[in-house]
């Protein structure tokens, strides 16, 4: 613990720019509408963005640069599979990208992790939207604490806990529409 706030102290622009990314990631979970999640997420990724390269976490940052781009062209597609399908093409870039910026178990973390938020943003079921976006949350958390993301860390863990009571409330709705048909 000492060791991330230290680097909050020697970082306080990238602290900044986290703690923005930490307010929109913290806020995404509560809304219902794909395209509103979306649209947060868009957020989250650019401020984490300049937070990982502050940090100089290249893999990290890069990645979130890439996830941005992928979140505006599945805004774009809508409900236009085959757009939102030609996303995909961001997942090797993505793979490219941590190899050639390599550092160990953070690239590794931060390729899985985007994985699973990249395939999220392509379902238009939000059942489906909300688990791959779970699935992301060990990955993050392990990438966050090894290069020292403190407001990340802190968001990932939180909006982790908000994303997990919506899915369950997902789950509620569904089966009560179930019990009704």
């Amino acid at each position: 613990m000492d060791e991330l706030m230290k680097i909050v102290s020697e970082h306080p622009g990238a602290t900044a720019f986290g703690a923005l990314g930490l307010v929109c990631q913290l806020a995404w979970p509560w809304f219902r509408e794909r395209r509103v999640i979306l649209s947060i997420q868009l957020c989250i990724g650019l401020l984490y963005c300049a937070q990982y390269a502050l940090l100089g976490a290249v893999s990290a940052a890069g990645v979130c640069a890439i996830g941005a781009m992928q979140t505006t062209l599945a805004l774009a597609a809508g409900d236009r599979p085959w757009l939102r399908r030609a996303s995909l093409v961001f997942l090797p870039i993505v793979a490219s990208l941590c190899l050639a910026t390599w550092s160990g178990l953070p690239s590794l973390f931060a390729l899985v992790g985007v994985t699973f938020v990249m395939l999220s943003r392509l379902q238009q079921d939000l059942l489906r939207l909300r688990m791959l976006q779970l699935g992301s949350v060990p990955f993050a958390i392990g990438h966050d604490m090894l290069v020292g993301a403190a407001p990340a860390l802190v968001g990932c863990i939180v909006s982790a806990c908000v994303a997990s009571a919506a899915l369950l409330r997902e789950l509620r709705l569904r089966r009560k529409a179930l019990a009704i048909a």
